[in-house]
């Protein structure tokens, strides 16, 4: 009798943890479903920062992929950026150069980033040069009953130190509004409400014709 309250005793641990695990992605695809960008992780630190975020687009992939891929919708998108330039495509290799300033609290990033392209399906980025320790991330599209999922993941490394409530706020805030403002470029929020909030979010100036 005691090993079998032992063995429980190990066991229960597991058991509530999987249940929780459960219950926070069911949670997760409920959020979705309501059309919430969802953070799933967030890191932040003076030395960087990473995340990961999801959304549902009520659209085609090749919309969105038309979006992330353009230098003068990032302009829109990208908060802070100055300059994008496409220097280099070889394949489903592209090499882009940007220059980005967010504010006095966050110095200048100029980088080049190498963007590997699997059309409509993956675009896996990392940086090649630039003021930046490191850079790197991915998105990825899915198709699901619900719609088309797009995870986004990133992890960012300045040279220079950056306050830590900077970096977080940039994770938990930025990235999601990021997200929110490409799908409602894309034409992807699913309703004319959602969209005007979607487009809320943007940091660029929106282009007349969009």
């Amino acid at each position: 009798m005691k090993s079998c309250a032992l063995l429980l005793t190990l066991l229960l641990p597991g058991f509530v943890l999987s249940i929780n695990a459960s219950a926070q992605e069911q949670d997760n695809v409920e959020r979705l479903q309501r059309g919430e960008i969802v953070l799933l992780h967030e890191d932040s630190s003076e030395k960087g920062g990473s995340a990961r975020v999801q959304a549902l687009f009520q659209t085609s992939a090749e919309a969105v992929w038309s979006i992330i891929t353009s230098c003068e919708s990032s302009f829109v998108f990208v908060d802070g950026l100055k300059q994008c330039e496409v220097i280099e495509v070889s394949g489903e290799r592209t090499l882009v150069h940007q220059v980005v300033k967010k504010g006095w609290l966050i110095p200048r990033q100029d980088f080049v980033f190498e963007s590997l392209r699997e059309p409509f399906r993956t675009i896996r980025f990392k940086l090649v040069e630039g003021n930046l320790k490191a850079m790197e991330g991915n998105w990825l599209f899915s198709e699901t009953p619900d719609g088309l999922l797009v995870d986004y993941s990133i992890r960012v490394r300045p040279m220079l130190p950056v306050p830590g409530f900077v970096v977080s706020w940039v994770m938990r805030k930025g990235m999601p509004d990021l997200i929110a403002c490409i799908r409602g470029l894309a034409g992807g929020s699913g309703s004319a409400e959602q969209q005007t909030s979607d487009l809320g979010q943007c940091r660029g100036e929106l282009n007349p014709s969009q």
